[in-house]
């Protein structure tokens, strides 16, 4: 019984087929059985060797693969960590923070299934040729899929590492009372966008592998200085609040301020990409979000703002880009 299961697992079908046929040969030469089985019994102890330190072999290069994949959910974890400090002081916003942990997790996850079945393979015992084949699958599949992975660890360091918003100071940008730019500003703010656009073009160059997306978040701050109710800008953002029955307060009024600011930059970074990739550019796939912030503190790391502090009033640009 336990003859075929050698015969099975340890003899290639070409080696299997020049056995068989010497066999024949000696029986129709009339070798003698005790002879013909000591043929067969030596033929397998030394294929069996050859087969064993082949399985060892492949294991140490499946084991060797999966400590790799390991070493990489670890850097992940540690991105993940990254991710959310900057999140934690303003230098990321929460869209791109957001998928950032969602990519993270996917990848993680991709990581862990691998070690699964790595890990059975490796200590399970060879039996037969399905053993051996599954042994070579997974040996394949493990260095397949570590470069992929390789890549977008590389990839996510990339982009957490870099620096991924821009500030814009309202008093350049805005006139006192205003959340519309004049021309002149609208022309010239392209020199304000162009660092975030080649750090954009820089990801869609370095990985043209991945289809990305692209997504720009304007965040509008405002000081906590109190708008007159005689002033236009008053009776403009309260119409905008849609408050009939009472007047509104002066952060829900900063908050409308802040918004109507960062809902314009976000319509010039529009324009300008559009322009842009009309020249030749490579940004695509793009989402455009705008969020007002109110009296929020843009920097948490600042501690000593004032109510009427102008580094209160900015526009923050940030841009993520992400594998679709």
């Amino acid at each position: 019984m336990f003859l075929p299961y050698l015969l099975n697992y340890y003899f290639p079908d070409i080696l299997l087929i020049s056995l068989i046929s010497a066999i024949n040969r000696c029986s129709m030469n009339k070798i003698r059985t005790p002879y013909l089985i000591f043929i067969l019994l030596i033929s397998i102890l030394f294929t069996s060797c050859l087969s064993q330190r082949k399985a060892a072999s492949a294991k140490v290069q499946l084991t060797n693969f999966d400590s790799q994949l390991l070493q990489k959910s670890k850097s992940l974890s540690e991105l993940n960590n990254q991710a959310k400090t900057k999140q934690e002081q303003n230098e990321l916003d929460d869209t791109a923070s957001n998928r950032i942990q969602k990519f993270i997790g996917a990848t993680d996850e991709e990581i862990s299934k691998l070690h699964e079945t790595n890990t059975l393979i490796i200590n399970d015992t060879m039996i037969d040729r399905a053993d051996w084949n599954r042994l070579k699958s997974a040996l394949t599949l493990s260095q397949k899929n570590l470069r992929s992975i390789a890549e977008k660890v590389s990839f996510i360091k990339d982009l957490i590492t870099r620096n991924t918003v821009v500030k814009l100071d309202q008093d350049i940008l805005f006139s006192p009372g205003q959340y519309h730019t004049s021309e002149e500003v609208a022309k010239t703010i392209g020199g304000f966008f162009e660092p975030a656009a080649k750090e954009i073009d820089y990801f869609f160059n370095k990985y043209p592998s991945f289809p990305l997306s692209l997504v720009i978040t304007a965040k509008g701050y405002a000081d906590a200085t109190t708008i007159a109710e005689t002033s236009p800008l008053y009776k403009d953002l309260k119409e905008k609040l849609k408050l009939q029955t009472e007047n509104p307060d002066s952060k829900e009024l900063n908050k409308a301020l802040s918004n109507e600011r960062a809902k314009e930059v976000i319509g010039l970074f529009k324009k300008f990409t559009v322009d842009r990739s009309a020249g030749g550019g490579v940004i695509k796939n793009i989402l455009y979000l705008y969020e007002g912030k109110g009296e929020a503190l843009p920097n948490p790391r600042i501690s000593d703002y004032t109510i009427d502090d102008p580094r209160r009033r900015v526009v923050l640009l940030f841009w993520s880009v992400f594998p679709e």
